[in-house]
């Protein structure tokens, strides 16, 4: 005869209740306390490992810091401050180049302090270790029978001048970009002259069977010093420094003539004079006078624009949409001339009226359009 079932008030109701979740589990449960599970062993592995890492080694046994002690014969600097006031000094050029103006000579400014303040420090470290005693020179008696090995070459150096001078002078334009491009080409004429003159002694080791390097070339120090004073007149004239502002005003004496082909450009003998009704802007050191203009909606508008930065240095004022596309192209004006910029008729809105020619943060603005 069976046994009857155990009834709700039985006695071994509770120990069926928890042997049932043991036979019967809810899986839907268990899996949601999975991520719960992992967590804490990963808690139970982090306490683990941090109390390896504090068993690990000697421990301290007084509260002063103990220096370390540099083997004899190995030379160890001391800590340095200086890749890290580098870092600051390329963080703010990086930033000058962005916002441009003031910033970005001051990240320039900042950026060479700081690389000298580690050339300084390298310089004293290397002056320690000129006493230390050096291991005698080992003098080779020259490359194998049939091998060519040239001698040390002064081009490559002045190559990587001439190509940082010629990246620089395609960011700033006008009569630094000239000079830049004349420095190139010396260099590479230079580096072309060598080697057409190593080959040469290659030619002649085929009949003689012995071969000769050229004359080691020397640091051009005069020329170089001559191209650097150059770059630094030509960039003043540029900027407006050289010569003084006062000395040639639009218009006037020694002034340009104005752009060719602009519509209505013209410089008056007292000044550029801004048509009636027109929106003015001036351009000067790189930058617009103003970032924000207002236009009436359809209906066209004019925009007198005066470029007062020295002649060569061409700007305009080109309108662009929001998303970057051009709108309307205007021809350059020539610095020191004035131009009168002609737009048709535009929809309520913001614009963007930049220069094409130095697309930089300095010479962008917003036009509203109501």
């Amino acid at each position: 005869m069976p046994s009857p079932a155990p009834t709700a008030g039985s006695p071994i109701q509770p120990l069926l209740d928890i042997a049932a979740i043991f036979i019967t589990p809810d899986w839907s449960k268990l899996l949601a306390l999975f991520p719960i599970l992992l967590a804490l062993l990963f808690a139970v592995w982090i306490m683990v490992t941090i109390r390896g890492f504090a068993a690990v080694g000697p421990r301290r046994r007084a509260p002063a810091r103990i220096e370390p002690v540099t083997p004899a014969g190995i030379h160890m600097p001391g800590g340095s401050s200086a890749p890290i006031l580098v870092a600051f000094g390329a963080g703010s050029l990086f930033l000058g180049l962005v916002l441009g103006g003031i910033a970005l000579w001051f990240g320039v400014v900042l950026l060479v302090a700081t690389l000298l303040v580690w050339f300084r420090e390298a310089i004293r470290d290397y002056d320690h270790l000129a006493g230390a005693q050096r291991l005698p020179a080992v003098v080779h008696e020259g490359p194998p029978p049939g091998v060519h090995m040239p001698g040390p070459s002064i081009r490559p150096f002045l190559g990587a001048l001439g190509s940082a001078a010629l990246l620089g002078g395609l960011v700033v334009g006008g009569w630094v970009l000239a000079l830049a491009v004349v420095f190139l080409v010396y260099t590479l004429v230079g580096w072309l002259v060598d080697f057409t003159a190593e080959y040469r002694k290659v030619e002649d080791a085929d009949q003689t069977g012995h071969l000769e390097n050229i004359p080691a070339r020397r640091l051009p120090v005069r020329t170089l010093q001559v191209f650097a004073v150059l770059f630094a007149l030509v960039a003043l004239n540029q900027a407006g420094i050289l010569p003084p502002t006062g000395s040639a005003t639009a218009g006037g004496p020694g002034a340009s003539p104005g752009a060719s082909g602009a519509p209505g450009g013209s410089a008056a003998p007292g000044g550029p004079v801004a048509p009636p009704g027109s929106l003015p802007i001036v351009a000067k050191g790189f930058a617009y006078d103003t970032q924000t203009l207002e236009t009436a909606a359809g209906k066209p508008f004019t925009i007198f624009f005066t470029n007062q930065d020295p002649a060569g240095t061409p700007h305009d004022v080109e309108l662009r949409a929001k998303d970057g596309t051009v709108l309307q192209q205007q021809k350059p004006t020539d610095g020191g001339t004035s131009s009168t910029y002609q737009y048709t008729a535009l929809q309520p809105g913001d614009y963007t009226y930049i220069c094409s020619i130095h697309p930089i943060p300095a010479m962008t603005g917003t036009l509203t359009v109501k």
